[in-house]
């Protein structure tokens, strides 16, 4: 009889004694094969039984351990499923955070931009009587804005003798300080080039009334070139407006605003100069702060300034003067307005200039003088 599972085991009686062969299962059952030493026993000598075996040959203690085993995979299992619970919970937690850090800085620049758009000197600078002998004889004036608002500034009549003595400056000046802070320019502009200067602060500024916002600021320029084009008219001078930084765009939309809606009627503008000028508010704050939607966010872009620029009338001139070490507008977004222009223009750029210092730049009053004398004709 035979029996075979991983070894075959064969039974013979010849002479009576009973013979054992082993054949592995590629084997073949010839009386070659030898007994497996460890595994397999005479007939009459079965094997001793092991307590605890069980049916596939599993000792008591292996169950055990295979179950303990499989018990301890299961909880395993249960510990990554709570880590990778932990961990997910964390990361959504930190999102969360992200996305209320992101809501609130985005609240904050909304509720707060025009306090990081506009730095005005918002106190009246010192009366002209305490001012310096050199500043003698500027004049003391207010204005009235088309929304009631009262604005302050100064004008200071050309020197007889001066060279362009018919060219009248309207200076409309950047978003920071006052007037006061513009009377270093305006000496040295009346001093070398012999013109008048009037210096205008707009609402919110040097002690006018109100509150820097766009619409406001283009209101107050209208203001201003309307009294000095009727100073300029008094005189028989030529109006000229020097726009600093933003106050070319609000200069601009002013004068765009103006000959659109009817209001230049009797308002002569002879050159427009812009120092430092800019496209738009928008467009140097998405550089900055590329991280908010500033387009839905600001509001006071100055998106409008090109499109008054391209209204000028052609025949007018314009020049812009821009540093190419401009660290406030871009010399992109300088060159961005001039572009916009239709009419005679000329492009003056400062090497090594930055914003705030073009009048210490070689070069600055001369191309001034140059202006008002080729282009104004004054």
């Amino acid at each position: 009889r035979s029996r075979r599972c991983c070894c075959r085991e064969t039974v013979t009686s010849s002479g009576g004694v009973p013979r054992l062969t082993y054949v592995s299962r590629l084997g073949s059952s010839g009386g070659g094969g030898r007994a497996h030493p460890l595994t397999h026993r005479h007939p009459q000598h079965p094997r001793p039984a092991i307590p605890g075996r069980g049916r596939f040959g599993q000792t008591a203690s292996t169950a055990a351990m295979a179950s303990g085993g499989a018990a301890g995979a299961a909880e395993h299992v249960g510990n990554l499923a709570r880590v990778g619970g932990a961990a997910y919970s964390a990361a959504m937690g930190l999102a969360t955070i992200a996305g209320c850090g992101y809501v609130s800085v985005c609240t904050l620049a909304f509720v707060f931009q025009r306090r990081l758009q506009y730095f005005p000197t918002k106190e009246h600078p010192p009366r002209v009587t305490t001012l310096p002998e050199v500043c003698q004889g500027i004049e003391e004036f207010s204005v009235g804005t088309e929304d009631g608002l009262l604005l302050q500034g100064w004008h200071w009549p050309a020197p007889p003798s001066g060279k362009h003595a018919k060219v009248s400056l309207l200076q409309l000046h950047g978003n920071a300080g006052s007037r006061h802070n513009r009377l270093y320019w305006a000496h040295h502009t009346r001093s070398k080039l012999g013109c008048a200067v009037t210096l205008l602060d707009y609402r919110g500024y040097g002690g006018s009334e109100g509150s820097a916002t766009e619409s406001g600021m283009i209101k107050d320029g209208k203001a201003g070139i309307q009294w000095a084009a009727t100073r300029a008219a008094e005189s028989g001078s030529k109006l000229v407006l020097h726009l600093e930084s933003i106050g070319s765009a609000a200069g601009l939309n002013a004068a765009a605003g103006l000959r659109e809606g009817g209001g230049a009627t009797g308002i002569a503008i002879a050159g427009i100069v812009v120092e430092g000028g800019l496209s738009s508010c928008v467009e140097i704050a998405q550089k900055l702060f590329s991280f908010l939607p500033l387009t839905l966010l600001m509001k006071d872009k100055w998106d409008g300034t090109c499109a008054a620029a391209t209204s000028l009338d052609p025949d007018m001139p314009f020049m812009s003067m821009h540093g190419d070490h401009d660290e406030i507008v871009p010399l992109w977004c300088g060159r961005k307005l001039f572009d916009s222009v239709q009419g005679r223009k000329v492009w003056k750029e400062f090497k090594r200039g930055g914003h705030n210092n073009l009048m210490e730049q070689p070069g600055y009053f001369e191309a001034l003088d140059n202006f008002y004398t080729d282009e104004v004709g004054a």
